[in-house]
């Protein structure tokens, strides 16, 4: 579970004849990571596709331009299609599709690419319908040039103060004017300068003949016409849709899967009577690939498994147990771990929850998260990434719920019995009398929650060390000693706090009775602080052992590891901060729904309560919350052991959604 599924490297060799079955039984089992073939040689070269590729891709082209053609990339048939009755009648759709759908395809888009231009005619003609002039008249003389636009001021007066002879036909519209301006050639500079002083915006106009108004009105008699056209052709080809679309998306996946399979000895080493195909697969799966490929190949194809050389990097297979899956979402987000490196799902589907819901603390609340991550799981299923989501979302939920339930006894941020310095605070008393008293509260426990919240970043980083630890000490005995260093200083900062806390808190004192009961109450005073001896014994040795392991440079990062630690108070000032959010806002509109007579007030404040509960408690909380939490195991759990860099086991396999295969 801490470590990757454990990998075997293999080739698997057979004669050149077995190599179509082959390849199929690989694929059929899907555990067989492909090490591409790239050193030919003259023995081996890169394979040829197999005989089937040719007219598979050929098929597949022209129905991925069908389904372009008839827009159906998201269609989802209704049900599975056997594989041997899509290639049954694959063949003869094919030459009924294809001589339909591309004439009515083209159809359409000749009939909408007249619908635009015809429009973009309307478009520039019509703002000089006014002027009457036909279109054909804007140009075609000798002495005589006309400008034709839309300008953002009047120009014509600034036109006639500098010219003598010149003509300007103007027409206001809505936020501009439409301009024509006829004038000698030899004025053509300055009527230029001019308009564009004025926000001149040149139109071109189109190569057509006629008063522009009766253009337009052409032209959308024309647009009238051509959309009927386009209606018929639309409902053609939503008839061939009804028809054949099932077929065609199922069709697609099918062949989609056989030019793969077609196309895999571009990727392996063939001679003229054998092939070699090297990969990885799991440890475990070796006798049940070779016991596949003799019942399939009779013996022409066989596995044979290598020692492992240096330098070699085995894909990584997280082996996790099914609850905890999808919180891989959150390992994928950074990079998956090398083959060599603990695997730390198990560590975040602990704790992330935890935080998380430390953090609301609220039955109301995390009820809600549950039942929408219930929700996201159940319904997001061709999703799989918000599916995942939607699982850590109902553990966290549920976490919160527990929380709000045995440690904070509240909901919706109203305490399930008034707290005893305030008898006269809204509370679920006066609905039910719920058995269950808080453990903390959270406006009045702070400081006991700071301590909680040190003592789980406590814990936390120092797994972070020990997991670092274990990474190295196989490989690299030097940084492995590194960590024993730094788990030296984080365990004297720790008893330094708790030294000082002492018994201020149920916590400082029970973590200095239990954990630390074994630490010497020996101390010091420096600058008015109290010391631990003992605390200031393991900084010290830490500080020793870090300088002889990582160098004098690392001691700079030792104030960071303060800082790490120190961090993980965000849990508690969230927490808080949630609860008061949600305490300011019922204080608020509480007295508005039961202390007023007004029916009307009432449901307004009962609106706005559930308004502002669920933005700013429920959406922002919940948001804050998982960002935090995720961000104490990205920043200070994760940079403590985890670098990433692995290569994702990607077998030889597909996935079947919309065919069924028959053997």
């Amino acid at each position: 579970m801490l470590r990757p599924e454990e990998m075997t490297r293999a080739v698997v060799v057979g004669s050149i004849e077995s190599l179509d079955v082959t390849i199929e039984c690989l694929y059929e089992l899907g555990v067989l990571h492909l090490i591409d073939f790239t050193e030919q040689d003259e023995d081996f070269k890169i394979g040829q596709p197999l005989a089937k590729a040719s007219d598979a891709s050929q098929k597949l082209l022209k129905l991925r331009s069908m389904i372009r053609a008839l827009s159906i990339d998201s269609h989802k048939p209704s049900e599975r299609m056997v594989t041997s009755e899509i290639r049954k009648t694959l063949d003869q759709a094919l030459v009924t599709l294809d001589l339909n759908t591309s004439k009515k395809a083209e159809a359409r888009q000749r009939i909408q690419s007249l619908i635009r231009d015809k429009e973009s005619e309307i478009k520039v003609l019509e703002p000089f319908a006014p002027f009457g002039i036909s279109v054909e008249d804007y140009e075609g003389f000798e002495t005589i040039f006309s400008s034709v636009g839309t300008c953002r001021a009047d120009p014509e007066s600034a036109l006639r103060s500098k010219l003598v002879n010149v003509e300007v036909l103007k027409d206001l519209r809505k936020g501009d004017l439409a301009v024509a301006v006829f004038a000698r050639v030899e004025d053509r500079s300055e009527v230029t300068r001019i308009l564009a002083e004025h926000g001149f915006q040149e139109s071109k106009l189109p190569k057509v003949t006629g008063d522009p108004s009766k253009v337009c009105e052409r032209n959308r008699a024309d647009i009238k016409s051509l959309e009927e056209d386009l209606a018929r052709t639309e409902s053609d080809l939503e008839a061939i849709r009804k028809k054949f679309a099932d077929l065609i998306i199922a069709s697609e996946e099918d062949l989609s899967i056989e030019v793969m399979k077609a196309e895999t000895p571009l990727r392996i080493a063939t001679s003229t009577n054998s092939f070699v195909i090297d990969g990885w697969l799991p440890t475990a799966k070796v006798e049940e690939l070779q016991t596949s490929l003799n019942s399939r190949c009779c013996g022409l194809a066989f596995v044979e498994t290598l020692p492992e050389e240096e330098g070699d990097e085995p894909p990584v297979l997280l082996k996790n147990p099914k609850p905890v899956k999808p919180f891989e979402f959150f390992i994928d987000l950074v990079s998956t771990p090398k083959y060599d490196e603990i695997d730390p799902t198990i560590v975040l589907f602990l704790t992330f929850p935890l935080f998380f819901g430390f953090m609301i603390g609220d039955l109301g609340f995390g009820l809600g998260l549950a039942c929408l991550g219930a929700f996201m799981r159940l319904k997001l299923k061709d999703f799989p990434d918000l599916q995942k989501l939607g699982t850590i979302v109902l553990a966290g939920g549920i976490m919160a719920s527990l929380f709000g339930l045995f440690v904070f006894a509240e909901a919706f941020g109203v305490p399930f019995h008034p707290p005893e310095a305030h008898p006269d605070e809204h509370s679920w008393e006066s609905v039910a009398n719920i058995p269950i008293h808080p453990m903390l509260d959270k406006m009045t426990d702070i400081k006991e929650m700071l301590a909680l919240s040190l003592l789980a970043g406590w814990v936390h980083l120092t797994l972070g060390f020990v997991l670092g630890f274990v990474n190295h000490i196989r490989h690299d005995r030097k940084h492995a000693f590194a960590k024993v260093a730094w788990l030296l200083i984080l365990l004297g900062l720790f008893i330094e706090i708790m030294y000082i806390a002492g018994g201020a808190t149920g916590t400082s004192g029970f973590v200095n009775d239990t954990v630390l009961a074994w630490v010497p109450d020996a101390g010091t005073s420096v600058a008015g602080i109290s010391v631990s001896i003992t605390a200031l014994a393991f900084i010290v040795a830490g500080v020793m052992g870090l300088s002889l392991t990582e160098g004098p440079m690392a001691l700079s990062e030792v104030i960071g590891l303060f800082t790490n630690l120190v961090s993980y108070t965000r849990l508690a000032a969230l927490a808080v901060g949630k609860g008061a959010m949600a305490l300011a806002f019922n204080t608020m509109l509480f007295p508005l729904i039961f202390e007023s007579h007004n029916i009307g007030i009432v449901i307004a404040g009962v609106l706005a309560l559930f308004v502002t509960q669920m933005f700013f408690v429920f959406f922002l909380g919940a948001l804050s919350a998982g960002i935090q939490a995720i961000r104490l195991n990205y920043v200070e759990f994760f940079l403590k052991f985890f670098e990433g860099g692995g290569k994702e086991f990607s077998p030889l396999r597909y996935l079947r959604r919309h065919s069924v295969a028959t053997k």
